[in-house]
């Protein structure tokens, strides 16, 4: 079951340890929108650190000798003054939501019912995901939002094994995270 709560231990993949968050830094065109994505699941933050040195290397901003990689662990402070929304399962409406904020002219409305939630939680659309996602948003399921795309797109993604993800989406919400320490991780000992 999808959950956050007071004092849970969040980690965060990537090529450089993360220990002070800026949203200013976070994406667009994530699952559930611009924010600091974390995971309860320590395997699978450390799942993300070889595509995220892939990525810096492929832009030019790491040597392509680069290997090491961190895994920055948080605690979570729960504060009553924060909104959050947690999807329980992948279900239609997290696909919209997905969809919506991986591609802005579907589903726009539900960009706009989700904006006030300071973190979204839900299952983790990942890499292995990622196919079925482009081409549920592309229409290569039928058009997005029928009945027949979205049975499709969930019965592909098989929503029982996907680990979950939290996205804390303003300043409000990443002050409730308190930097605990980051592991390092080396991609060649795997």
């Amino acid at each position: 079951m999808m959950n956050i709560t007071d004092g849970m231990l969040l980690y965060h993949g990537s090529f450089t340890e993360v220990s002070s968050i800026a949203l200013e830094k976070c994406k667009h065109g994530k699952d559930f929108g611009c924010g600091f994505y974390v995971t309860s699941s320590y395997e699978q933050a450390r799942s993300f650190v070889p595509l995220s040195i892939s990525k810096q290397i492929n832009q030019g901003l790491l040597s392509s000798n680069c290997s090491i990689g961190y895994i920055s662990v948080f605690r979570f402070h729960l504060t009553p003054d924060i909104s959050i929304h947690l999807f329980k399962k992948a279900d239609k409406e997290w696909l919209h939501f997905v969809a919506a904020n991986r591609r802005k002219n579907l589903f726009p409305n539900l960009r706009t019912a989700y904006s006030n939630f300071d973190i979204v939680g839900g299952k983790i659309a990942n890499d292995r995901t990622a196919r079925t996602l482009q081409l549920y948003t592309s229409g290569g399921y039928g058009e997005p939002g029928s009945k027949e795309a979205d049975e499709i797109a969930i019965t592909t993604l098989l929503p029982n094994r996907l680990k979950d993800q939290f996205c804390f989406r303003s300043t409000r919400a990443t002050q409730t995270l308190e930097f605990i320490r980051s592991d390092s991780y080396d991609i060649n000992q795997q």
